[in-house]
């Protein structure tokens, strides 16, 4: 005959183990699940937009569709989205710094500013291999009035690559165009 004895209640720190498993599980689900929902997005994730008198030295995307290309216009240049250089991107900002032209509208203005950017271009690329033939650089630098209140004489020089079929139009590239060497 067989005695069947109760059961002993748990003790009180196998309760709290028990507890405690349990929170770690949800913890890890939770996680994964996380997790799986930021796989969904592109690996080349945009940052939110940025004003393009604050760009600093990196990758930016046009819009929010960086895999596409980007029909340059004399207004939708002035908000760029953030992103991996290794990623889809329009723009490569390699340099940033100060004119000292009096006026901004002048033509000493652009020719410091292409100046600048030819010198901050030719450092970047040296050695390069493999670069698209139609590789540009541009540069940006504050509207009279109330932008060059604020920024200054900043300029911003940035590489991009044209559509050698309609050169208003930026292609989106995978690659950066700088090497960057901390030796």
């Amino acid at each position: 005959m067989i005695t069947l004895m109760p059961a002993r209640p748990p003790s009180r720190s196998k309760r709290w183990q028990s507890v405690e498993i349990k929170k770690f599980l949800i913890l890890c689900l939770t996680f994964g699940f996380a997790l799986s929902l930021l796989s969904a997005f592109p690996a080349q994730a945009l940052g939110k937009g940025t004003f393009y008198l604050e760009l600093k030295l990196g990758c930016y995307s046009a819009n929010k569709s960086p895999d596409k290309a980007s029909k340059w216009s004399d207004t939708n240049y002035k908000t760029l989205y953030s992103t991996s250089c290794t990623s889809a991107h329009h723009y490569e900002v390699f340099y940033t710094g100060k004119l000292k032209a009096k006026d901004l509208n002048s033509d000493a203005a652009k020719k410091e500013a292409g100046s600048a950017c030819d010198k901050a271009a030719l450092n970047s690329l040296l050695g390069q291999k493999d670069l698209p033939s139609s590789l540009t650089y541009g540069y940006f630098f504050p509207d009279p009035g109330a932008e060059e209140k604020k920024y200054g004489k900043k300029i911003v020089c940035f590489f991009r690559v044209a559509d050698p079929k309609d050169d208003k139009f930026t292609l989106s590239i995978k690659r950066t165009f700088r090497e960057v060497s901390y030796v």
